[in-house]
């Protein structure tokens, strides 16, 4: 079992979403930026790491607000809050096909991955 993490990255008024490319699950849909967590690596740094490796930006990790299991494939998933510190996107094009600040009401007309319409929901 796989564990990994993603983050709620706030930038003042908008939140950061990439977008997943083929051949990954629910490609063509948006979602938060994260991944799986390397061995031996802590779940923040590793989140921070993904986020600076998908998109090019640094952020600061908060609270974890959620933990749950998946089944196929088995994976613990982490959603952490979390803060833009710097950088300009620029997208890791082998894993996303694009990204962007959104606003809330923004990001809920967007197809969006998993269940992520649910943590932006809650944002409002």
């Amino acid at each position: 079992m796989a564990v990994a993490a993603f983050g709620i990255i706030r930038n003042e008024d908008k939140i950061l979403l990439v977008k997943i490319t083929e051949p990954f699950r629910d490609a063509h849909k948006w979602n938060f930026p994260g991944g799986v967590i390397e061995d031996g690596e802590g779940i923040e740094a590793g989140l921070a790491r993904e986020i600076l490796e998908e998109a090019n930006i640094a952020a600061k990790i908060y609270s974890c607000i959620d933990t749950f299991d998946t089944v196929e494939p088995e994976n613990t998933i982490h959603i952490y809050e979390g803060a833009y510190v710097s950088g300009d996107i620029s997208i890791q094009e082998f894993e996303l096909e694009d990204g962007g600040w959104f606003t809330i009401d923004e990001a809920l007309n967007l197809p969006l991955a998993f269940n992520i319409r649910d943590y932006i929901s809650k944002l409002q």
